[in-house]
């Protein structure tokens, strides 16, 4: 993914994206695919998002701080808090 694509997705979401970055509000849940050496990494929780010229940083609720060039994202899932809650307690089997 490209910087430009990546900020055409997070403001088509709503989110005022500056220079710097954006934060994502805590109604909010915010996770990110990245590319990894064998298989793909989701980074969830996601509170701040930094654009740098060639990196960005993504960082967690659990003020983790994540590191990825623009092309190793492949995309992004941003949803309500509630609906995140749901479909968690909706997961697994039941009768």
């Amino acid at each position: 993914m490209t910087k430009e694509t990546l900020v055409q997705a997070l403001q088509a979401e709503g989110l005022k994206v500056s220079n710097d970055g954006v934060s994502i509000p805590e109604a909010r849940d915010a996770s990110f695919m990245v590319a990894g050496p064998g298989e793909n990494v989701q980074v969830g929780k996601v509170t701040k998002v930094e654009l740098r010229e060639n990196v960005i940083c993504f960082e967690t609720a659990k003020s983790e701080r994540y590191w990825f060039t623009y092309d190793l994202v492949l995309g992004l899932r941003i949803c309500t808090a509630e609906a995140a809650k749901e479909r968690k307690e909706r997961a697994g089997f039941s009768r």
